[in-house]
């Protein structure tokens, strides 16, 4: 099957704009074009594409993608060194994620702590100031670094 690169945008939830970025960035294998000049993407294309767009998301510099994607294009055995750049960006999606289940957490506690204050039995308490928030605050990022 092959498509348009508005529709190769649209399977991919990016602009033409993008792909046409990652063309001229050399982040991507030839693409071929019909008889008038159009580019036309097959499924191959788009799973290259897809696979891009995860490399981005992740972070990862224009840069080192090309270097990749020089990579898995080179006849030779690129494996080794393949393989040690998504070693590289899997140990930082692992930091990441523990970082964002400390903030997910934390937010879980503060919100919990809200709701008690909101309850109907503490409504003297609901007009506590800043300064208590920020003591419970505190304390909940203790709790994470124990």
């Amino acid at each position: 099957m092959t498509y348009s690169i508005k529709e190769a945008a649209g399977k991919l939830s990016i602009t033409k704009h993008t792909l046409y970025y990652y063309e001229k960035a050399e982040l991507l294998p030839p693409i071929q074009r019909d008889e008038r000049g159009n580019r036309v993407y097959t499924d191959s294309d788009i799973s290259w594409v897809y696979l891009i767009c995860c490399l981005r998301d992740i972070n990862m510099p224009i840069q080192l993608i090309r270097s990749y994607v020089k990579l898995l294009l080179d006849e030779t055995s690129t494996l080794e060194k393949r393989k040690e750049i998504l070693l590289l960006f899997q140990q930082k999606i692992e930091a990441d994620l523990q970082h964002y289940s400390t903030i997910q957490q934390l937010i879980k506690k503060k919100l919990a702590f809200y709701d008690q204050a909101e309850s109907p039995a503490n409504e003297a308490e609901n007009c506590y100031d800043y300064k208590k928030d920020w003591v419970h605050f505190k304390l909940i990022l203790e709790e994470g670094h124990d």
